[in-house]
């Protein structure tokens, strides 16, 4: 055991205790996962992968392991999206709060229940849960596999389609450490729509660790959106993804707000002919930090990917982005294209960029590139020509810099919703 896991994240684990009875191959699990914690280091800037990422004021934070609490509709509603709510799981510090979830009839093949209830045998979860990201070379998915209580399980079997989007709302209320879960399986030409929303409702510094995973059988089509709104927490996530032939993966990760966020972002293109697409964006202010990591995995040959990710950072914020792609042996036929924009609006703010190829075959088509910079000052003085103010034409140079990622949310009432907060938060847009 290295000394760096003597600290209150250790205690947590020490001192966690289920709500409930819980299946013996559950306990099992969660020892498996304490024992890899205890065994892995955790991250230092020493470690390239988080070079840019200090975890010190997150280990020096004495945080108690999550608890139920009771929260309100009115408390709810100022994260609910109009149009994407129609089927929705709400989890408060990572219990299922039934009365404020809404679960209606479903297609024939599809199944969207919290994991706490599909604990039996039917569901066969001790073979589908954990079995994707890998708790034994992860200290934070260790973490998350041994302290978790509770997430979404959402499945869809072959041909069944669900394109109303499920909403799964993780809601933090104090200070804890908040380990929900996540695990979408979609069978043969499946489809499903998830957005997963992590909001707060306290100013109590706290510490969320998700884990989802996500699979897709040959043909099945997901569209996947993460939206980060909980300005006190610490967000560590960790997004697994493993794709057969054929299929479609497509993922946004929006971050508006959060004291310091880490997104990794792993996909396997493990089917020949697989398509994946990441975007993200970070609006960063005061002192927040973001940091986005990918990794995009072509193992088979003709398979396609595209990322793209930007960042707004202004007051002394920073993002970083480091996004790699690997062409395996015999993956020909690859089409991997990467791009990261950063728009720095002050003179504190600081974006790091990393985009990466690792080519191990020939006949591929690959390419990455990165820039960072402010706002064009001959765009400016164009808008200001036309009647504009500096802070408009700025707010609207802005906006439409970072609309540009999520007019690629395929999801209408959440691109709409977004479309909103953002003309919130670029006020004065055209003298609104």
């Amino acid at each position: 055991m290295t000394t760096q896991t003597h600290n209150s994240l250790q205690l947590a684990i020490d001192g966690f205790t289920p709500q409930s009875a819980e299946p013996a191959w559950l306990s099992e699990l969660r020892q498996d996962a304490a024992d890899s914690f205890a065994a892995l280091d955790v991250p230092t800037i020493r470690h390239e992968d988080w070079r840019y990422t200090n975890l010190k004021p997150l280990l020096a934070l004495k945080l108690a392991a999550a608890a139920p609490a009771r929260i309100t509709p009115d408390d709810l509603k100022p994260w609910l999206i109009e149009g994407a709510d129609e089927i929705r799981l709400v989890f408060v510090n990572g219990f299922y709060d039934s009365t404020l979830s809404r679960i209606p009839a479903l297609p024939q093949g599809v199944l969207i229940a919290p994991i706490s209830q599909l604990l039996g045998e039917e569901e066969g979860l001790p073979s589908k849960l954990a079995r994707y990201a890998d708790h034994h070379a992860q200290p934070f998915t260790a973490l998350n596999t041994a302290l978790f209580t509770d997430g979404a399980y959402i499945r869809a079997g072959q041909n069944a389609v669900l394109e109303t989007p499920v909403h799964v709302l993780y809601v933090s209320t104090g200070g804890q450490i908040n380990a929900p879960r996540t695990l979408v399986l979609a069978g043969e030409h499946a489809g499903l729509r998830l957005v997963e929303s992590f909001v707060g409702l306290s100013g109590d510094v706290r510490f969320v660790n998700t884990v989802s995973e996500v699979m897709l059988a040959a043909g099945a089509n997901v569209r996947h959106a993460k939206l980060l709104r909980d300005t006190a927490a610490t967000h560590i996530g960790w997004n697994e993804v493993r794709q057969d032939r054929d299929s479609t993966y497509t993922h946004h990760s929006i971050s508006l707000d959060a004291q310091l966020a880490r997104h990794n972002v792993n996909v396997m293109l493990a089917g020949e002919g697989a398509t994946c697409t990441l975007n993200g964006l970070v609006l960063g202010n005061d002192t927040q930090h973001i940091d986005n990591h990918l990794i995009m995995d072509h193992m088979r040959p003709r398979c396609t990917s595209n990322q793209l990710y930007r960042s707004v950072v202004d007051g002394k914020s920073h993002s970083v982005f480091s996004g790699k792609v690997i062409v395996r042996p015999g993956a020909a036929g690859t089409d991997a294209k990467q791009q990261n924009n950063n728009l720095l609006l002050s003179d504190d703010a600081r974006a790091e960029t990393k985009p990466q190829l690792e080519i191990y075959c020939d006949e591929v088509k690959c390419a990455h590139g990165a820039t960072s910079g402010q706002l064009d000052p001959d765009a400016v003085f164009f808008l200001r020509s036309r009647g504009l103010d500096t802070r408009q034409a700025r707010n609207l140079l802005t906006y439409a810099f970072a609309n540009d990622v999520v007019e690629h949310i395929k999801m209408d009432a959440v691109r709409q919703h977004l479309e909103e907060v953002m003309h919130e938060r670029f006020h004065g847009l055209l003298g609104e």
